[in-house]
């Protein structure tokens, strides 16, 4: 399978065909239609069904540990030894990964990380910089909502979505492009219960789960299931831009925000980007001239949403204990700014 992330060609290849179609359903909205194409790949994956078997070289000092990997580096490559459950392999300086293990579940989860994380460093070069947040399109203006994990963008997301006018830009991580305009990027949703009210085509191709392995089961529903509510290449320059915060009341509110304290949720979900999907021994690599390019990163995403924050209308979002009646509350909040 072939992916095509705003203009970064990902090629994905595997003698797994579960692996392959289940990633294909995570990243339906950027499958390449014909498959394979002939131009330059930016990032080429292979995902073999076996145990580990990785020949970290021998006296290789780790670099990184976290509760999920061993790092080790040598040259340009990077061995993560996932404690004998799996095993990668980074070639930073071709792009190319190897992946292997045979617990689905775990394959799944480090594969669908991993291309985000590496097509997210590209991304970043290329001037297009993730936020994490939950974002709609209505009558042509893009709401773009702020909110930590665990924080219910995407239960919010799927009570917006019951209403005919809106579509979904992206359920966690919209794009913003230096001019502080917000691009699509519509992966699959992450629900504890789906609302019956949307409707999925064949539920029992496009509904299904991930099973993580910190977090827990998630039911998941596809944007192919979602064709007709989704936004693909529309770019949004006018953006209404909130930030949520969990209200001990049934009742939800929307207040005006200052630039100060908007720019303080973008710094911490945006330049910083708390919470963003990662894999961070895929990210983070080591020595100077990485060290230049992070930097790098850095001002491109600070510069792109500084913009965003002067261009957009500025609101907090006091979101109670009932998501339809925030829902509702964001819908009416719409109309009387889009529709006067």
């Amino acid at each position: 399978m072939q992916l095509s992330i705003s203009g970064i060609e990902i090629r994905i290849e595997s003698d797994w065909p579960e692996i392959i179609e289940i990633l294909t359903k995570d990243f339906w909205s950027f499958l390449n239609p014909g498959n394979f194409s002939s131009g330059p790949i930016d990032i080429s994956i292979k995902i073999e069904k076996v145990n580990p078997s990785l020949d970290i070289p021998l006296e290789s000092i780790a670099v990184m540990q976290t509760l999920n990997a061993i790092s080790y580096d040598q040259d340009s490559k990077r061995y993560c030894d996932y404690y004998g459950s799996a095993g990668s392999r980074i070639d930073f300086a071709s792009n190319d990964i190897l992946i292997q293990g045979c617990d689905f579940d775990k394959i799944h989860e480090m594969a669908y990380l991993i291309i985000l994380s590496r097509s997210g460093k590209m991304l970043d070069l290329k001037g297009f910089h993730k936020l994490h947040a939950m974002a709609i399109s209505f009558e042509g203006h893009a709401f773009v909502c702020m909110m930590p994990s665990k924080g219910g963008k995407s239960t919010l997301l799927a009570e917006l979505l019951k209403d005919p006018r809106v579509k979904m830009i992206s359920d966690d991580i919209p794009l913003i492009d230096t001019l502080g305009r917000v691009h699509p990027f519509p992966l699959k949703i992450g629900l504890n219960e789906i609302p019956i009210e949307i409707s999925i085509d064949n539920p029992e191709q496009n509904i299904y789960e991930m099973k993580r392995e910190i977090y827990g089961t998630k039911t998941l529903i596809s944007t192919r299931g979602l064709d007709s509510k989704i936004e693909t290449g529309t770019i949004f320059k006018k953006v209404f831009l909130a930030e949520g915060f969990r209200y001990n009341s049934d009742s939800s509110k929307i207040v005006e925000s200052t630039w100060l304290q908007t720019f303080k949720g973008l710094f911490k979900h945006g330049v910083i980007g708390i919470g963003s999907p990662i894999v961070i021994e895929y990210f983070w690599q080591m020595g100077v001239a990485d060290f230049f390019i992070k930097t790098r990163i850095f001002f491109q995403r600070l510069f792109a949403f500084y913009i965003l924050s002067l261009r957009a209308r500025k609101v907090k979002i006091y979101s109670g204990s009932n998501p339809q009646k925030t829902a509702l509350e964001i819908i009416r909040y719409l109309e009387k700014f889009c529709l006067q």
